[in-house]
């Protein structure tokens, strides 16, 4: 069955610590990411990007650029996710996964005031009976 996960983040909840309580589960098998961006984000550092994952999300998770959140407009993001939640992995999530989030580069940093935008992820689970 395919499902669809849905988090919407501005500026603010990524200096912030709050994210919604949404959880990945075991064996989920993603398809595709898609980035929509309502209002551009500002990061500062080198490479800084935005980092979308599980229990690890530099492990297992959806890298998100600068570039790509400094464009208003529905994108497909360049990275197809990496460890368990790449698009290619055989298994998915070893476990079931609460959503985090980390910000990747050196010295990574965002502008507060301005930033908005949604990454979807389509994924295939089933309830194994």
């Amino acid at each position: 069955v395919i499902q669809f996960l849905s988090v919407d983040f501005t500026a603010e909840s990524l200096i912030g610590t709050y994210l919604p309580n949404v959880v990945i589960p075991k064996g989920a098998h993603f398809l595709r990411y898609i980035l929509r961006v309502d209002e551009v984000f500002t990061m500062t550092g080198t490479s800084p990007t935005v980092i979308f994952g599980g229990t690890a999300p530099a492990t297992d998770g959806i890298v998100l650029t600068a570039a790509e959140l400094a464009a208003v407009g529905t994108k497909i993001p360049a990275s197809a996710g990496t460890g368990t939640w790449a698009t290619n992995h055989a298994t998915g999530p070893l476990t079931a996964q609460k959503i985090t989030k980390a910000l990747g580069g050196t010295t990574p940093a965002v502008t507060p005031g301005a930033g908005k935008a949604t990454l979807i992820a389509e994924y295939i689970y089933k309830t194994k009976v």
